[in-house]
């Protein structure tokens, strides 16, 4: 037994000589020779975070709140500028120190205690991984039913308690099977197919909403008014309206260090992130509500899935032209669902579970797990059904938004952007992220301070039976918002009145190969090629740091 364990542990190579409890050759800092993500690719990235099925259709559920057209877009406007600020304040421990999510949660919880963000982590992606391939999978059908009418009308061989048609089934079984090796791919060199499918994406849906807009015109939804009682639950709404919109993005927010880490220099991010953001999040959601408004106006009623106005096409009439423009519909649309499931959710919980089982776990073998597993989450179940695990989990910002919060001030303000990388890969006590016996209490302390309050809300909405108090809504449906600031203040007093140790200091030398020479400079510190192995010190470097981190490192290269 022992050996087959051993043989399944992840293999070192001419990166790091050594993997331990704390490493692997995913979550060491990245070095510039993996770091090829650049403009194009962020905002590619982001772009697909945009143009998806989910986000076209997100806007919807906005308008069944009782807001009008108008407002929606203006709530969809305001949260998309909080997502660009989070995602660019969050991903900076990626684009400063080149480390993920996984690594920067030592930072928060401690070496032992950073266990707990990466596993909630881990079941986001899991989740949302089984929700986009089952989208993936209804593209893939749409695709199917072009070439053969038989499948579009396929008869369904599985009893109505299945709660899915034999159609969908076999067309999510290929999509899981088609990503296989997609999900194989390094992250660092997925930048090419990430360019084709925001733009694939981009264009088959504007060539939805522009067939949409030519058919139907506006449709009736869009001169429908607001619709409130009082002023006070109108202002609620617009509450309850950004904090869902933020929530929904909120785990890709958590994560956005994960793929700054791969940039090429230190700011390519930020410009094509807020960008793709504001732009591409704001025009995707708005094709969403006129396309399912003017689909009012041609079929009687309001259809806000992409992929389902495309699929009403071959129902209405199969001809030659239908079937042709559903099929590059589909195509689209399946783009991104194979994008955005690789590196939102495949690659990502490829890198939690590896911060889990760093041993056995590597970004490859994570994602593919990953995949594996979402089969559990039946997400059939999501779309077919009334499911309260949907409402569960769409409420999950209420644990991400104080993680952002914590980080966001203990990187730049507290720490003021200083970290001590070689600590972050260290089980010894005296280390500036043991903490107390592996675990930063404080942060525990403020997690549960903010998210607690919000648990009733999270139960109501699973379960509308159980009353809550007024007050404990309000502060359910503003989570994000308040889950985020309370964390900052909490963070910023506790840490004031019980100051950590080292807050300020940063290694003497580049110990993992991370940055340029120039970078080096910039950070005053010695570069990897000018450390003596042998500790003959002629430069003026920590010789126990050099044993336990830079002898391991590289195998091939003996500096």
């Amino acid at each position: 037994m022992t050996s087959i364990f051993k043989k399944l542990q992840v293999k070192p190579d001419g990166d790091i000589a050594t993997v331990d409890f704390l490493r692997n050759r995913d979550l060491i800092p990245m070095g510039p020779p993996r770091r090829l993500w650049g403009y194009q690719a962020f905002f590619s990235y982001w772009t697909l975070v945009d143009c998806c099925i989910v986000i076209w259709a997100a806007a919807a559920s906005l308008l069944s709140i009782g807001l009008n057209v108008k407002e929606t877009i203006g709530i969809v406007i305001i949260g998309n500028c909080i997502v660009a600020t989070l995602s660019c304040l969050n991903s900076a421990p990626g684009y400063y120190y080149h480390i993920g999510f996984t690594v920067s949660q030592r930072i928060l919880f401690g070496i032992r205690g950073s266990y707990f963000g990466i596993a909630m982590r881990t079941i986001l992606s899991i989740v949302w991984y089984a929700s986009q391939a089952w989208l993936g999978g209804l593209c893939l059908g749409l695709i199917f039913s072009c070439f053969s009418k038989k499948y579009l009308y396929m008869e369904n061989t599985f009893p109505e308690s299945v709660h899915m048609s034999t159609r969908d089934f076999i067309s999510f079984l290929i999509f899981h099977l088609i990503s296989i090796p997609i999900l194989c791919i390094k992250p660092e060199k997925i930048t090419h197919f990430l360019k084709f499918a925001a733009a694939a994406t981009f264009f088959g849906m504007l060539g939805t909403f522009i067939w949409a807009i030519n058919k139907g015109g506006l449709g009736p939804l869009v001169s429908a008014p607001s619709n409130f009682e009082t002023t006070a639950d109108h202002a609620w709404a617009w509450i309850y309206g950004i904090t869902s919109w933020v929530g929904s993005i909120s785990a890709g927010i958590t994560n956005s260090s994960d793929f700054t880490r791969f940039s090429k220099t230190r700011w390519v991010s930020i410009a094509p992130t807020t960008i793709s953001l504001l732009v591409m999040g704001t025009i995707i959601p708005v094709f969403g509500i006129l396309s399912g408004s003017a689909t009012t106006a041609i079929y009687g009623e309001a259809i806000w899935q992409p992929n389902k106005i495309a699929e009403k096409w071959l129902l209405e009439d199969y001809s030659a032209t239908s079937r042709a423009g559903a099929f590059f519909a589909g195509v689209s649309f399946l783009c991104s669902q194979l994008a955005l499931n690789l590196v939102g959710n495949g690659i990502a919980g490829g890198m939690d579970m590896a911060g889990l089982f760093p041993h056995y776990i590597n970004v490859r073998r994570g994602a593919l797990v990953t995949a594996l597993v979402s089969w559990v989450i039946q997400p059939w179940l999501f779309y077919n059904t009334s499911s309260t695990f949907v409402v569960v989990m769409a409420s999950f910002s209420i644990f991400m938004a104080p993680i952002i919060g914590i980080l966001v001030s203990e990187f730049w303000i507290i720490r003021r952007k200083h970290l001590k990388l070689s600590d972050l890969y260290s089980m010894k006590p005296s280390g500036n992220y043991w903490y107390w016996k592996g675990i930063n209490v404080k942060s525990y302390v403020i997690f549960f301070i903010v998210s607690t309050p919000a648990l009733p809300g999270l139960i109501h909405g699973a379960n509308p039976n159980i009353k809550i108090s007024k007050g404990l809504h309000n502060y359910y449906n503003g989570n994000c918002i308040f889950g985020f600031f309370i964390a900052v203040l909490l963070n910023l007093v506790i840490s004031y009145i019980f100051p950590a140790k080292g807050i300020h200091e940063t290694d003497d030398a580049d110990y993992f190969d991370t940055f340029t020479k120039e970078e080096c400079e910039e950070l005053g510190i010695i570069p990897y090629s000018e450390i003596d192995h042998d500790a003959d010190v002629d430069v003026d470097v920590d010789v126990d740091i050099v044993s336990e981190i830079v002898s391991p490192y590289k195998e091939s290269e003996k500096v």
